[in-house]
Parts: C-alpha cells; sequence; structure tokens
C-alpha cells in the first residue's frame, strides 16, 4: 500500500478527554474477543439513525491508536448520509464508493488523521442505487488486501433498520457494535435490530448505550450497559 501525504486536521479527542477509559476498555474487549489475531473487522451500527454510531466508530479508532504501535483504519461506510469527512476534515469524494467501483487504489484514496496510526477511507461520492454497490464478494475482496496492514479495521455503517446495505456490510465483518441512544431507542427496536444479526448468524461483540449529555461538539457522552439491557433485548428479539 502506497504511502499517504495527505493529512487530516487534528481533533479535540485526547488521553485526558472525558470517557476515553470507556473506549479503552471497548478496545481491549474488542482485542480479546479476537484472542489478539490481526487484521480483523468491526463493523458499528445502529438500529436507526441518530444513535452516535458515527461517534462510537471516530472514537474507537482514535483510541485504538492511542494505545498501541499498529495501524488502523476508520471507513465511512454510510454512504447515505456521511460524516466520517466532515469529522475529520478531508474530502468526501475518492473514497468507499470509487474503491468498490474499481476506480482507484486504496493506497491512493486513504487520508492519514493526525493521530499516530490512524487512518481514513471516507464515503466517496454518492451512487443511486447502493445496495447493488455493496456486492459482499467485492468488499471481501477490498477488505482482504487492507487487512494485511491494519490491525483493526473500523466499519461506520448506516443504520440497521431502514438501510438494505447495513445488513451486507456487516455479513464482511468478523463482528457488530451496535450502539443504542437512551432515552431515544425503544426496546423494541433495539430488540429487533438484535434479531436480525441472529438471524443472520452474526456475531455481536458488544452494545454501547449513548446517553444525551453532550460532552464534545456533536458528540454523545458514552457508557456501556451489557448484561442488564442486552438481556433484555435478546428476550425481546425471542
Amino acid at each position: 500500500m502506497k504511502n499517504v501525504a495527505k493529512t487530516i486536521a487534528a481533533n479535540t479527542f485526547t488521553e485526558h478527554s472525558a470517557y476515553f477509559a470507556d473506549f479503552y476498555r471497548l478496545f481491549h474487549r474488542i482485542t480479546r474477543i479476537n484472542n489478539g489475531q490481526f487484521g480483523k473487522v468491526v463493523y458499528v451500527t445502529s438500529a436507526t439513525a441518530g444513535e452516535g454510531k458515527t461517534t462510537v466508530a471516530s472514537f474507537l479508532s482514535i483510541t485504538a491508536s492511542m494505545s498501541s504501535h499498529n495501524f488502523y483504519l476508520l471507513i465511512d461506510g454510510d454512504v447515505h448520509r456521511p460524516t466520517i469527512h466532515e469529522r475529520f476534515n478531508c474530502p468526501r469524494e475518492n473514497g468507499l464508493t470509487e474503491l468498490l467501483l474499481g476506480e482507484g487504489e486504496p493506497g491512493d484514496l486513504i487520508y492519514k488523521s493526525a493521530f499516530r496510526g490512524l487512518h481514513v477511507i471516507t464515503a466517496g461520492k454518492s451512487v443511486p442505487n447502493s445496495f447493488q454497490l455493496f456486492s459482499v464478494e467485492r468488499t471481501r475482496e477490498l477488505l482482504a488486501e487492507m487487512r494485511r496492514y491494519y490491525e483493526i479495521i473500523v466499519i461506520d455503517g448506516p443504520p440497521l433498520l431502514p438501510v438494505s446495505d447495513s445488513l451486507k456490510l456487516a455479513q464482511v465483518a468478523d463482528g457488530t457494535i451496535l450502539v443504542v441512544k437512551a432515552g431515544q431507542t425503544p426496546r423494541e427496536v433495539a430488540a429487533h435490530a438484535v434479531a436480525i444479526l441472529k438471524e443472520a448468524d452474526l456475531p455481536l461483540w458488544g452494545v454501547v448505550l449513548n446517553d444525551t449529555g453532550e460532552v464534545l461538539p456533536y458528540y454523545y457522552q458514552p457508557k456501556y450497559y451489557d448484561a442488564h439491557y442486552y438481556q433484555k433485548a435478546k428476550e425481546e428479539a425471542q
């Protein structure tokens, strides 16, 4: 993969930021699940829009890069409502869409962020039929090359329930992190999302609960709800 000269502007998230420890625990939970294996793909999604999945995907990727000397990749897979390019201050054009269409090489379309070891692929141009764009076979081929270079690849995907692309992207990942917003996501909606992953036999690696309190501009406070809420969601799904 070619060296990338482009640099993304610095963010304000640091090791001293509020809730860094929460993302640090999430990162190490993922590495434990993988038994330290290299080149794993983590899919971050939510049941519906506006639950904070992009915040979780971004902070997880940044935390990983701060916690290790390996390299990490954040991919904006939400071509319907992409925001990774805004958060990392880089162009949306020439990203995932172009790679899937064969209109560019990974080494030419990867941005190097201000965080050591963290690279970014933006969503790319809009397409009229994104469902056809996300061929499982083609996406797996693309990720297979990238797995050789990155310890963990994080995909920020579209919400699971309203967007058909989301399940196809989940199929190419090793595991999924589901993001739920406190006070907004009904339990039955979260349960439906869990059921969709379960029916497709896709591993759910964890659930992150986002509170409504802001801690950074347009970012939400992350907290975990593992056993209690997750068990209720599974019961609703059955």
